[in-house]
């Protein structure tokens, strides 16, 4: 009896420490997996004048080779597909700790930004820095479920390793490879939709007398954070939205409202809410592949428009 609780004992304890190894591996290998903007910002230091941020929409629209051409100054694309606030916030704020303030934030800010049905806080890219005191109380706040695991070993990566596997062996495969460089340096991604995929009319199907907003207050929150930090980094923070296509906006009856409330935001930091609505692009669906989302060639009309914006009233 005796002998087999000691075999118990010192099993558990050969697990333990197996965990929490292979966890030290996990983190060493997603530190090395360049395409994750997480860890490139910290391995890579950046130092861009200007910082393009928000969810899929500058993630695929603003092509900063372009964008420096037009403005003669240097610029990187930090934005990440379908996050939300809380998540640009912890992006920017891994940014800021390992690369020299930008002068001027780009945040993409729409109606959609504040309603929880859009966008999402992804846990498990944050779970290497879990340890970290502002990570912890982001990731507590936004999954508090995955957070009460993380005190175990390894958990904070079993909990969603779907999400993360694949990126543990792309992280070792960098690491032997000697591969520094990620897909997408500057951070720009080309849309993976090159036509209309008719997402207006399913929409509209769905909501024939179309979609009221709701207005989330950990969004705003967030969205707050976001300009706080700025504000103690020194940075001008410009939030703005590329042009929705036309023909969309009869869906959002309470758009003016949510638009409003987003512009006071801005206001009282001191900051601009700009938006790109008058621009021909929105007209037609042959630039976009989806509302709020352009083609490539769309993307290329409004980055070119958002350099001539920057170059001729921002930096001027």
């Amino acid at each position: 009896m005796k002998t087999t609780f000691i075999k118990i004992i010192i099993s558990c304890i050969i697990l333990w420490l197996s965990l929490i190894g292979l966890s030290h591996l996990y983190d060493f290998a997603l530190a090395q997996n360049c395409n994750i903007k997480a860890s490139y910002i910290q391995q890579k230091k950046i130092d861009a004048d200007i910082l393009i941020h928000g969810p899929c929409e500058p993630l695929w629209m603003i092509y900063p080779k372009l964008l420096d051409m037009c403005t003669g100054v240097k610029s990187y694309n930090l934005a990440l597909s379908h996050a939300d606030f809380a998540d640009n916030y912890l992006h920017l704020y891994l940014y800021l700790k390992h690369n020299k303030a930008p002068e001027f934030l780009f945040l993409y800010v729409t109606p959609e930004s504040m309603d929880y049905k859009y966008n999402t806080f992804h846990t498990y890219s944050f779970a290497p820095y879990i340890g970290d005191s502002e990570v912890d109380s982001v990731v507590k706040e936004n999954d508090s479920a995955y957070y009460i695991w993380t005190k175990i070993p390894f958990m904070k990566y079993a909990y969603y390793s779907n999400n993360i596997n694949f990126n543990v062996l792309q992280g070792l495969k960098h690491y032997f490879n000697h591969k520094t460089i990620p897909r997408f340096a500057d951070g720009y991604e080309p849309p993976f939709q090159r036509v209309w995929d008719n997402h207006l009319d399913k929409f509209i199907k769905l909501y024939p007398k179309g979609y009221v907003f709701k207005w989330g207050d950990l969004r705003e929150k967030y969205l707050r954070k976001i300009l706080e930090l700025c504000y103690r980094h020194g940075v001008q923070v410009i939030l703005y939205e590329s042009p929705v296509l036309k023909e969309a906006l009869v869906y959002q009856p309470n758009r003016t409202e949510v638009v409003d409330r987003i512009r006071s935001i801005a206001s009282e930091y001191g900051e601009k809410y700009i938006q790109f609505q008058d621009m021909e692009m929105a007209k037609s669906r042959r630039y976009y592949t989806s509302a709020l989302n352009t083609s490539i060639e769309g993307a290329r009309i409004f980055t070119d428009s958002l350099g001539r914006y920057i170059k001729n009233v921002v930096l001027k």
